[in-house]
Parts: structure tokens; sequence; C-alpha cells
């Protein structure tokens, strides 16, 4: 979809001091006389024509996901308690053939994922991938010829810019909200994941649950950010919603087409705001509070000359003051890409490039990803649904030890010419263990691939209905 070009974006700033001008001069009025002149309402028109405009484009593009995760595999549960929750929440069409961006918190844990489109249409989703550090996720329903929305620049809003919010709160249906963009950068403490990165843009447009992974729009129509949570005590908007950049919505989106996984830049530091207490502490050469303050540094930091103690000033040209920003703009690169940083050591100014690394975490689970690909296995979680179907109840669960929450993951496909095929391993097999090593989660089989001795056997232990446990030795590829 093209971007639509709004009456409004190019005499904004012109039109509303001469439109908030004309109202504070405008006399009472009195009976018979209008409130507004004719010039005054054809200039409020224009930002209703605005508004209507990006709705009209906008809105066959935000979807409803309904999300069920079933409790098949948890311990047994009073009568009284529910065998399944449900979900609500929005998403975004950002291709034709189908690809919908959302939130990871929508759709975490789901066994199943329903999407319906504006026009009522419904139908399965499944989930490509997600960063739970930045609270996103890419959705695939298998359809074509859909509409799809523009997505714009996040790093071009300022405060004080008009957006519109589209969702499905309260599971009222879509719903078209307005305000201007609050705070950018702002961080909220809402993603528990230890290395999330926070930094939300801030918005008065009304956000409701139901919202989450819906799409914030400038008034072109263009998606600048994804609608995440509300600042509130009661759950219910009370005048501040968040919103995920667009700009690392689309770094996730991208890596999960590219590369079928997520890539992130590390560069190895903690950090903290620097405050006037952490000026006199340190004896910082600082006039007052700016840059980011500089706890640790490893790895690739350590390796190109960072020390604890530095104070970031800028980072690819871009001045930090919030360790956020930094996250931020890291995260927008790969490993290997090389980072100009500018800092503050015992009141001398310096540069440095900083060559990124990865972190060794993201490395396991990659290489997990590559064994499996050279045994010809390709796996997936075992939801719950599946679960039932295959017969791999609650009590075969715990004989197997598996505890509340634990699941094992099912074969998808076997390659007719990898070697798992070769050792009789089937489609829906259902992997508990690897080497004694018991699966608990997708990512942790992925681990537990990852560490097996290259050009060696391993044990895997696979679960078959009306067979039970089998054990099968694959040599793993040097």
């Amino acid at each position: 979809m093209k971007p639509t070009k709004s009456p409004l974006s190019h005499r904004r700033s012109a039109l509303f001091p001469t439109l908030l001008l004309g109202l504070c001069l405008a006399p009472s009025p009195s009976a018979g006389q209008s409130r507004l002149t004719e010039g005054e309402l054809r200039s409020l028109d224009l930002l209703s024509r605005a508004f209507r405009q990006v709705y009209h484009d906008v809105a066959p593009t935000v979807v409803l996901v309904n999300t069920k995760q079933e409790l098949v595999l948890q311990r047994e549960l009073p009568p009284s308690h529910p065998r399944e929750l449900s979900g609500l929440g929005s998403g975004v069409l950002v291709s034709p053939d189908g690809y919908i961006l959302s939130n990871h918190h929508v759709v975490e844990n789901a066994d199943t994922i329903t999407v319906t489109l504006l026009d009522r249409r419904t139908f399965p989703a499944r989930l490509i991938g997600s960063d739970p550090l930045i609270d996103i996720a890419l959705l695939k329903i298998e359809a074509q010829g859909l509409p799809s929305a523009t997505l714009g620049r996040s790093d071009q809003l300022q405060i004080g810019d008009w957006v519109l919010a589209i969702g499905h709160p309260l599971g009222m249906g879509s719903t078209l909200t307005h305000g201007i963009v609050s705070a950018l950068d702002r961080q909220s403490n809402i993603l528990k994941e230890q290395y999330s990165i926070e930094s939300f843009i801030q918005t008065n447009a009304v956000i409701n649950q139901g919202n989450s992974g819906g799409p914030l729009l400038n008034l072109r129509g263009e998606v600048v950010g994804i609608n995440t949570a509300i600042s509130t005590p009661t759950g219910y908007f009370i005048g501040y919603g968040l919103a995920l950049p667009i700009d690392l919505a689309r770094e996730v989106m991208n890596d999960l087409l590219s590369q079928g996984r997520i890539v992130r830049g590390f560069v190895g530091i903690s950090m903290t705001d620097v405050t006037p207490e952490l000026i006199l502490r340190e004896e910082l050469d600082l006039d007052q509070p700016r840059g980011v303050y500089v706890n640790s540094v490893s790895g690739p930091a350590l390796r190109d000359g960072l020390v604890a103690g530095d104070v970031l000033l800028r980072v690819e040209g871009r001045e930090v003051d919030h360790p956020n920003q930094v996250q931020t703009l890291i995260y927008a690169k790969d490993p290997g890409d090389t980072v100009a940083v500018e800092f503050l050591r015992r009141g001398e100014r310096l540069r440095l490039p900083v060559v990124l690394g990865e972190r060794q975490d993201d490395q396991r689970l990659a290489q997990g990803q590559r064994r499996l690909l050279d045994l010809g296995l390709a796996v997936r979680a075992l939801g719950a649904e599946e679960a039932a179907r295959l017969g791999f109840t609650f009590e075969v669960a715990a004989q197997l030890g598996l505890g509340s929450g634990e699941r094992p993951v099912v074969i998808a496909e076997v390659k007719p010419e990898g070697s798992a095929a070769s050792r009789g391993l089937l489609a829906h097999d259902v992997i508990t263990g690897v080497d004694k090593q018991q699966v608990s989660s997708l990512e942790e089989f992925h681990r537990l691939v990852a560490k097996l001795e290259p050009g060696k056997s391993a044990l895997f232990w696979v679960w078959r209905r009306d067979h039970g446990i089998d054990v099968r030795s694959l040599k793993i590829s040097p």
C-alpha cells in the first residue's frame, strides 16, 4: 500500500497556531451566532479528513488475534478450573502474502493462534518467530492478495506529532483513537527478560487490553510503532500508552525472513544513567549529568579498548543519555558490524571503533539449529492440542519426569536423505531427552544439541504412541 499523503502534512505548522489564536480571540457566541467561522470549521475538518483517510486505508490491515493455551500437560486441576486459557490481541498485516506483526506477549505459550480480518475471514496462524527482549512477534497466515500496511520510520518521530492507534480493544471490534507523541525512548520496566530493551514511544492515544500488537500510525498512514502496553495501575487506560518503535520491529522481521532467526549484535557492556551522585562518587569530569556510565566491560568492548568508568557520549554519531538508547542503536546492528563510539575518560574525549560480537546464548541456539539441519530434522515445541492428539497425556508426561509447564519437542519433518531418517526417526515422534538430559522446551533442546561433541554419537530418547520410549543413536557432524 502506498503511503497516503495527508492534507495536513505540509500545512500543520502554519495551520494550528492560526486556528488556536482564532479560537482564543473569538467573541463569546450570542443567540443565533455560530461558535466557529466557516474558515475555522474547514480547518478542523482537514484534521478529521486526515483521521478518516488513515482509518479507511489501514483498518483492513489490522487483525484480531485470538489465542488458546490448552492445559492438558499441566498438573491435575480442580474441576472448577478452566482447562484452557484464551487470549486476545491485535496485529497488523505487513505483506500481501500474510505476514503479521504483533506482540510476543500476545502469542506467548499459545497452542493455537487464530487471526480474523476486518472482512470477518478467519485463518489459523503460525508463529514464525518472536523476540521477548523487545516484545515483538511475526506470524503467518496462508492467504494471498491481502491488504498490507506501509512501515514508516520511528526515528523521524518528534514529541508533539499526531499519532493514531487502530486495534481491537476489549473485544469491541475495530477501533480508532488519536493522540500525540508524548515522549520518546521511554523506559517503563514492564519487560521482565534479563536483557530486555525498553525504548518505547509514549502516547496519549487511548490504548486498552486487546490493542496490543496493533499499529501506531502517523498522519500519512504509515506504521511507526506496535502498540505494546499501557502505563496504569488498574489495567485500563488512564492517560499513557507505550508502543515499540517500528525500526526495532523491522529488524526482527527482516532477520526472521532472511536468516530464520533473530541475529543481535553484542557489545559487552553494562551501563547506568549518569546522576549527580554518580558524578561526585566517581569524580567524573562533568559539569552536569549527561552520557551513559559504563559499569563493566567484557567481550567485544573489552577487546577493542573500552574500560569500566568510561562515559559514553555518542554511538554511531547520535547523542546518548540513557542505557536504552545505546541498546537500541546496537540492536539495529549485526555481529561483525563496526560501531563508532565516542566517550569521556578522565576528562579526555576519545573515539573508538568497536566490532560487535554475538551473545553466547544466541550462538548456542544457532549452533543447535544448524546441527539439526545436518541431521535432517525439523522440530517444533509440542503444543497441548497436538500432545492430546498423539496421546501424550499428562500421565505420560509425569511418568517421563516432566514437570508442570515443561514441554518436549515433536519432530515436524524428517529429510529422507538425512541420518535421522536412516536411524528410523519419524515425523510426530516426541523427543524427550538428549544424552540423559531432559528436554523441557524447544530452546533447551537446541542448547542441548549445540553442546554435543562433533564427530561423536549422541543418544536421543524418543516417545512414540503404542511404542513408548525408544533410544536412537545419532552421529553429530564435525
